[in-house]
């Protein structure tokens, strides 16, 4: 194994905490209910990932897409919602931080791996989320970034996982992804010929689910993983 991609919402960083944080600068923007600016990112939400998962929606506007799309349902200028965003990773805290997310990072770095994040974006740019990384110490063990606002496409699209590939020189067999999602991250990891390891908090330990795919209960799972890996050779 040469290269190791990680997912970062709710695989390094908690999506709750930014959106909770995000909600509370648009109620304020807005002047409006806290309650119905939830429930309006919620229902955004899940029509995105609708799109994405059908490979709908265009890709080099993927970011645009969700902003407008999210602007319309509140009611809102898209400009109040890129504001709430700023406002968020500005204001936003450690407690944004999942458990083990350093120490995952850290280990793979330690053993020499090739470290990228592969991440999906909606309401802010790859770039504020690259900003979170730095502000809260994760940068330091990360090699390189590739966001979907910058790659022009998006999980589980293969193109998404095959640039940090051509990026570092590395086949999709030396390769390995963990992520949260099974769809996007996963399964668009195994179909870009890459290894996948999928964090599923009801999972026990870590165990082998597929050819080239194990399921561990969180992300520190991968350093287990990868050990599981070269002792087969």
């Amino acid at each position: 194994m040469k290269l190791v991609s990680f997912d970062v919402w709710n695989t390094l960083l908690d999506i709750n905490v930014m959106l909770d944080a995000m909600a509370v600068e648009l109620s304020k923007l807005m002047g409006t209910c806290i309650v119905d600016v939830v429930e309006g990112m919620i229902a955004t939400r899940e029509r995105i990932k609708r799109m994405r998962a059908e490979t709908t929606g265009d890709p080099a506007r993927a970011l645009e897409e969700s902003q407008e799309m999210l602007a319309e349902l509140l009611g809102t200028d898209i400009e109040i919602v890129r504001r709430a965003a700023a406002r968020a990773t500005l204001n936003v805290g450690d407690e944004i931080v999942l458990p083990g997310a350093k120490k995952a990072l850290e280990g793979v770095k330690k053993k020499g791996l090739t470290v990228t994040v592969t991440g999906n974006v909606m309401f802010w740019p790859g770039s504020y989320t690259r900003l979170l990384l730095e502000r809260f110490g994760l940068m330091g063990f990360i090699d390189r970034t590739f966001f979907a606002d910058e790659v022009f496409a998006y999980k589980p699209m293969p193109e998404m996982f095959g640039k940090p590939l051509e990026t570092f020189g590395v086949k999709p067999g030396e390769a390995i992804h963990i992520g949260d999602t099974y769809a996007e991250d996963f399964e668009g990891a195994l179909r870009a010929g890459m290894w996948g390891v999928w964090i599923n908090p009801e999972a026990e330990e870590p165990r082998k689910i597929h050819e080239r795919g194990f399921e561990v209960p969180s992300v520190e799972g991968i350093l287990k993983v990868l050990e599981k890996i070269n002792e087969k050779g």
